[in-house]
């Protein structure tokens, strides 16, 4: 927490204990909205409901949109029908959309039939969660071509207000299709008597109602776009997504991936509930339970060898662990690559001759050290030899793995690679390593003891 924040934190929570919810309220109401949500999120449930309860509806919703999306969904249905569509009524679309989303259907029904804008938010709710048009919002401007910029700017004096996007002005046929656009201040600085069609950007980059978050993320960010129009099938303007819900996917989708790739519900909150984080941990570790199973049965195939050169047990953890990182290093910049849409099937050589390269040059380096390490300590030549041998083979099986399993699950299998490379590869590169150094240490077992 930044001092701003933490001053309003620990002032909200002396008030809060001694009950002066009201003032508590109010010192939320002079906060930055972010701020704000930010404190109201810490609070335990009971008392963050019961601050909600006083704080003005416009405010709110303000707040409301800063909160986590679990934490504004678990406080705003707790709230009474008519009291959470008023505050539904002053929030932004995408906003309503996602509560709506989350409330069981009887109790969105009513909500809904209770709110002034029940007409303008209901499409939305049609609208896949992590599509496009599940994000964006249809308060927006759009113009006709034939229009002089004169009565344009009268226009938009009339209609942007309140959370109405206006940085772009959308450019629409008889039939609400998508034409042009142009910026307000392209609008403002125009001459009076040109039309719009002589000022606009014929050229449009836009996304449709069912375009996967991830792609939508994508355009904004190749394009340097502020809002991305939205269009259904037919070509009509739908509605905007802005940058700021972009944002927000971008930072869902990264936490998502890490939260996957460390076997963690996504869902899931430091401060959740004890019984909500075991069923989301343990099947997870149970699965790597399972892997180190597997790696054990390797190792027993070899219990005679072991037996005989106990210091062989010293740089099995070693090998397999080095090879383990460096799998999922590589692994996670596969992983990053295929979600930021940078790596495809055709690829596949290029960036797998790059690893086996790298594997390569980090065997050869690491293998050097522990060979050198294992002889100066055990005082056996073999034994340094074989260490060396099995780490930088290790390396390149971990190169390997670290490319393969990311595109064989997502190209292959259709699995989303951030919820099992790491393990997947660990195993392999476990095995491998435990199975390289011991095997090697089999076959020269007469030069060890």
């Amino acid at each position: 927490m930044e001092q701003r924040e933490l001053a309003l934190h620990d002032e909200v929570v002396a008030l809060v204990q001694a009950g002066r919810f009201a003032l508590a309220a109010e010192r939320l109401l002079a906060a930055f909205a972010a701020d704000a949500a930010d404190v109201l999120a810490r609070l335990p449930d009971r008392e963050r409901l019961q601050v909600a309860m006083l704080l003005p509806r416009q405010e709110m919703a303000r707040i409301a949109a800063e909160l986590p999306d679990d934490v504004r969904t678990e406080t705003l249905e707790q709230l009474p029908p008519g009291h959470l569509a008023a505050v539904l009524d002053a929030a932004d679309d995408d906003v309503v959309a996602s509560v709506l989303r989350d409330l069981s259907r009887d109790r969105a029904a009513a909500v809904l039939r209770m709110m002034s804008r029940a007409s303008a938010v209901a499409p939305l709710l049609e609208e896949a969660e992590e599509t496009a048009g599940g994000h964006m919002t249809r308060a927006f401007v759009s113009l006709r071509a034939e229009t002089s910029v004169a009565d344009a700017v009268a226009y938009v004096r009339r209609v942007l207000r309140g959370d109405v996007y206006g940085r772009d002005l959308y450019v629409v046929d008889a039939n609400a299709r998508l034409e042009g656009v142009l910026s307000l201040k392209e609008l403002i600085i125009a001459e009076p008597a040109a039309l719009i069609r002589d000022v606009m950007h014929a050229n449009v980059i836009s996304g449709h109602t069912d375009m996967d978050q991830e792609e939508m993320a994508r355009t904004v960010q190749r394009y340097d776009l502020f809002a991305l129009p939205i269009v259904d099938a037919a070509g009509r303007l739908a509605g905007v997504v802005t940058v700021d819900d972009v944002l927000d996917v971008v930072q869902e989708e990264a936490t998502e991936d890490f939260l996957k790739f460390a076997g963690v519900g996504v869902d899931e909150r430091a401060l959740g509930p004890l019984a909500e984080s075991m069923r989301r941990r343990l099947p997870w570790l149970g699965v790597n339970m399972v892997v180190a199973l597997c790696a054990a049965l390797v190792v027993n195939q070899f219990d005679h060898t072991i037996a005989q050169v106990a210091a062989l047990a010293v740089f099995m953890p070693v090998i397999a662990g080095q090879g383990g990182n460096a799998g999922v290093q590589t692994a996670t910049i596969v992983v990053r690559g295929l979600a930021l849409d940078e790596l495809r099937r055709s690829d596949l050589g290029r960036v797998l001759t790059k690893e086996v390269a790298l594997g390569t040059v980090k065997g050869a380096i690491f293998g050097l050290v522990l060979g050198l390490i294992a002889f100066g300590w055990k005082h056996n030549p073999t034994l340094g030899v074989l260490a060396g041998v099995a780490m930088f083979l290790n390396m390149i099986v971990a190169g390997v793995g670290g490319v393969l399993i990311p595109m064989t699950l997502r190209y292959g299998l259709k699995i989303d690679p951030a919820t099992a490379a790491g393990v997947f590869d660990t195993m392999l590169t476990d095995i491998m390593g435990f199975f390289i150094f011991l095997g090697l240490a089999t076959l020269f077992i007469n030069r060890l003891t």
